[in-house]
């Protein structure tokens, strides 16, 4: 997305804060100078506390540790200072890699690690820091390499520009946009519930791409679909709306993970969805309605139902679900409802001593090539 407009700018940060509260790793793309570190480093005005790392003054060592040897004989991977001063932060932090283009392919993979799993050598980072990197694009690095596609995958790829309308503004006033950051909202495990149903949805009919590692050099360093970014996308979507982000900053984001493309399908696809409330079918089994529901979207209201009852697992809830998926089998068929009959079925998630409804019968065969018919006697 080119940024031309003050509306543009501040869903550029409000997308980027987002990824932040969220602690998912965002990656700035943007032309030297134009105040991705100053837009990230402002929010110690908010209370958090930022350890700015720049990549050009790094080695491998600093985000794998520095081999020590022990007096009995044993090595630890020594964390650098950064890393030290962010697990002694009480309260949220942003470990924030400036000039991350110019990150070598070892310095990339030894990233990896803190990106994925917090580990700096043999310290573990808590959970309160987030991840923020900024790039120049490679023609306009200083001594840029282009990322690698497991790099790239790491995060949120998010275009970056500082338009005249807010600079000439902001310099006269003094007053620049900040980074607006949040605590995780009351409903947020509910709207990730329907936008993980959703992504289901959409990648049953559109499994190629699940994964779509791209052929140019160029494009994987950049978003791409793969299952990772799928959950960054359905978690992020999620948090927008909870937040109340509008539209335009949600499409920034699934923009960020996935690429333009396979946004644009998802997004599209996703609009025209009009999911019942899966708790009123719960809660009523026979307010559904399946006749000349088309599969795909019998499926994701089923799954709907599937995540409600996994969200909260009561036996009445459970023989609910059943009854649900039952009635769309006998509207349509029962090929959109057998993989949410099975999960149903799982021990995991089947309440312990819960009788199975009369409504299971339908579903016998599948049951039995699963191997959960048993379970069900």
């Amino acid at each position: 997305m080119t940024i031309t407009t003050r509306f543009d700018y501040e869903n550029a940060l409000q997308a980027l804060g987002i990824c932040v509260s969220a602690r998912i790793p965002a990656l700035l793309w943007g032309n030297p100078g134009e105040g991705k570190t100053a837009a990230v480093e402002a929010v110690t005005d908010q209370g958090w506390h930022v350890e700015t790392v720049i990549i050009t003054h790094s080695e491998p060592s600093d985000f794998a540790g520095l081999p020590v040897v022990t007096p009995d004989g044993s090595v630890n991977l020594a964390p650098p200072g950064w890393a030290k001063r962010l697990a002694e932060h009480d309260g949220p932090s942003i470990a924030f890699f400036d000039e991350f283009s110019t990150a070598s392919p070892a310095l990339q993979a030894a990233a990896l690690r803190p990106l994925t799993h917090y580990q700096v050598g043999n310290l573990v980072l808590p959970d309160s820091v987030s991840f923020v990197a900024a790039a120049n694009p490679a023609d306009v690095a200083a001594a840029g390499w282009e990322l690698a596609a497991p790099t790239a995958s790491r995060f949120v790829h998010l275009d970056w520009a500082l338009p005249h309308e807010v600079y000439a503004e902001s310099l006269v006033t003094g007053q620049w946009p900040t980074m607006p950051v949040h605590q995780e909202p009351a409903d947020y495990q509910r709207h990730l519930d329907r936008e993980r149903v959703f992504v289901s949805g959409f990648l049953r009919i559109r499994p190629s791409l699940l994964s779509a590692i791209p052929g140019d050099t160029t494009d994987r360093g950049r978003a791409f679909p793969t299952p990772r970014t799928w959950d960054y996308a359905a978690r992020l979507a999620a948090f927008a709306r909870a937040v109340g982000a509008g539209d335009d900053v949600r499409r920034l984001l699934v923009e960020g993970c996935l690429g333009s493309a396979a946004a644009f399908e998802y997004l599209r696809w996703a609009s025209v969805r009009d999911l019942p409330d899966p708790d009123d079918l719960l809660s009523n089994p026979m307010l559904a309605a399946f006749h000349g529901v088309r599969p795909d979207r019998v499926y994701v209201v089923l799954q709907s139902v599937l995540a409600a009852v996994v969200r909260e697992p009561t036996p009445e809830r459970w023989t609910a679900a059943l009854d649900v998926c039952g009635i769309a089998a006998k509207a349509t068929s029962i090929d959109p409802a057998v993989p949410v009959v099975r999960a149903l079925m799982r021990p995991e998630i089947r309440p312990v001593g819960c009788p199975v409804p009369s409504s299971i019968k339908v579903f016998a065969p599948a049951l039995a090539l699963a191997g959960l018919l048993p379970g069900a006697a």
